[in-house]
């Protein structure tokens, strides 16, 4: 019996999974719906094992549950979001197929609408990472440019490579680990990677030190007198040998700059934001060593993991 089968996971969180060959892409039915609820997941499999760098077609099958219409085919999008449902997550499983890393249209609905009770199909191909492992997926559908539909984000379930057992019963809660070699940080609840994002560690004369941590505080904008610069949403970390060394996980530092010398929303060579009178250091800096020790995060990715990691979530650095 294959490890997921062995897990028993809640079919609540598995994203329904159906390969189509082709078809009309539109349904109506007269279902019972949830009252609570903008949509409703209606298809369903088993949860998928596959291989490194694995390429694989997927469809899932939403029914609008609400009372309003979902506009036409190119507003109506399958948005990536964290498992706390924080919206906006970069995918490491996109593909051609997708808008972006954090987009996917649905099929069969150019300039067409779904009504109440009608259904929308997603299909798209996702590539598995090399590396081996558990991972889950959310989604949750939008009418892009308006709002994010209400509902229970919508999970995918996936191993890749052969996985021992005995390592996810031991698994904790929740774990964030650094790979210093990739400039990834991955964030793990119960031996599932949740998401794989982009970092910078310590440049050269600041590595990070590798070990292991844990999270003692969080400070939604921190500043550094030394360095003259804001760290937003601050996680602050102790090592389990070597206690507080005044390293961290934040979002790009900024600077707080005249507001007439800038354009808002502008980004800047670099990758460098401006917006409400900070300016961002680069997003090119991303999968880069170039910290002065702590662990940087996309500005949006760090807001999501400092609602995400409480105090005490252990951290591993690689």
């Amino acid at each position: 019996m294959e490890l997921l089968t062995k897990l028993k996971f809640p079919l609540s969180v598995i994203l329904g999974l159906l390969v189509i060959t082709g078809g009309w892409q539109l349904y109506q039915v007269w279902a019972e719906v949830p009252s609570d609820s903008d949509y409703l997941l209606i298809t369903n499999a088993p949860n998928l094992k596959l291989t490194p760098g694995e390429i694989r077609e997927v469809s899932l099958i939403i029914q609008n549950t609400g009372n309003g219409l979902w506009w036409e085919g190119n507003s109506l999008r399958l948005g990536t979001v964290f498992s706390n449902g924080i919206a906006d997550r970069p995918s490491i499983w996109s593909t051609d197929s997708w808008l972006s890393n954090m987009r996917v249209a649905p099929i069969g609905l150019e300039n067409k609408s779904v009504r109440p009770r009608q259904m929308a199909t997603f299909k798209f191909t996702i590539k598995t990472p090399t590396k081996i492992g558990l991972y889950k997926e959310y989604f949750q559908p939008l009418l892009e440019g308006s709002h994010w539909l209400t509902g229970t984000p919508i999970g995918l379930t996936l191993q890749v490579g052969e996985m021992n057992e005995v390592t996810i019963q031991e698994a904790q809660p929740k774990l964030i680990r650094i790979n210093r070699t990739t400039q990834t940080g991955e964030w793990i609840e119960n031996g599932f990677v949740v998401a794989t994002l982009p970092v910078s560690t310590g440049k050269s004369g600041y590595t990070t030190p590798a070990g292991k941590y844990t999270i003692f505080n969080h400070i939604e904008n921190a500043y550094s007198q030394e360095y003259e610069l804001w760290m937003p949403n601050w996680i602050g970390l102790k090592s389990v040998t070597r206690g507080i060394q005044g390293y961290g996980i934040h979002g790009l530092p900024y600077w707080k700059v005249r507001a007439s010398k800038f354009e808002e929303g502008k980004i800047y060579p670099g990758g460098r934001l401006y917006t409400a009178g900070r300016l961002y250091e680069g997003y090119s800096h991303l999968g880069m060593a170039m910290s002065h020790g702590c662990i940087r995060f996309g500005v949006g990715e760090s807001a999501a993991l400092f609602a995400w990691a409480e105090n005490g979530t252990p951290v591993l650095v690689v």
